[in-house]
């Protein structure tokens, strides 16, 4: 008979827990929050990378176009177009700026490639787990390709 009794403070106790919600809003929001912390800092961080990544493509046509509409520009000078060209970014993420021109003896054309790496580092150093990721952060290319034909002077 003691044990029922036992039993039945027990469950009047369960239940004065279970009719009482006082902080039930604070227990919810300490288990939602790192959840929409998480989506909000994910959005942020991709937002980041497209506009990055949307830069160095920028970069690399605005070269190109200017490798096109100057026919004489040595790689030197497009290379510094493009840097000048990546408003908004870490000049010191810069990898490299490589620009190939070769130039078709044959008919005079030329295939002007611009392509433009950067090193993005995440706001959380994420890169730092991923194998994929150097030390320093996510490697992104932008590439642009240009073909530029010279005109042949008439010997008449």
């Amino acid at each position: 008979m003691a044990f029922l009794t036992n039993i039945k403070s027990k469950l009047k106790v369960l239940n004065t827990f279970k009719e009482n919600e006082e902080g039930v809003a604070a227990v919810e929001f300490s288990l939602t929050f790192p959840i929409y912390l998480g989506v909000i800092i994910l959005v942020v961080e991709m937002a980041r990378l497209i506009f990055t990544f949307a830069i160095i493509m920028h970069a690399a046509e605005e070269a190109t176009r200017h490798a096109l509409v100057n026919y004489d520009a040595t790689p030197a000078e497009i290379q510094t177009f493009a840097q000048n060209s990546m408003v908004g970014l870490d000049p010191d993420n810069l990898t490299a700026i490589i620009v190939t021109a070769p130039v078709d003896a044959a008919d005079q054309t030329k295939l002007i490639t611009v392509e433009v790496q950067y090193d993005y580092v995440p706001i959380l150093p994420i890169h730092k787990f991923v194998d994929a990721a150097s030390e320093n952060g996510f490697a992104l290319t932008g590439q642009s390709k240009g073909f530029l034909t010279e005109e042949i002077p008439d010997d008449s």
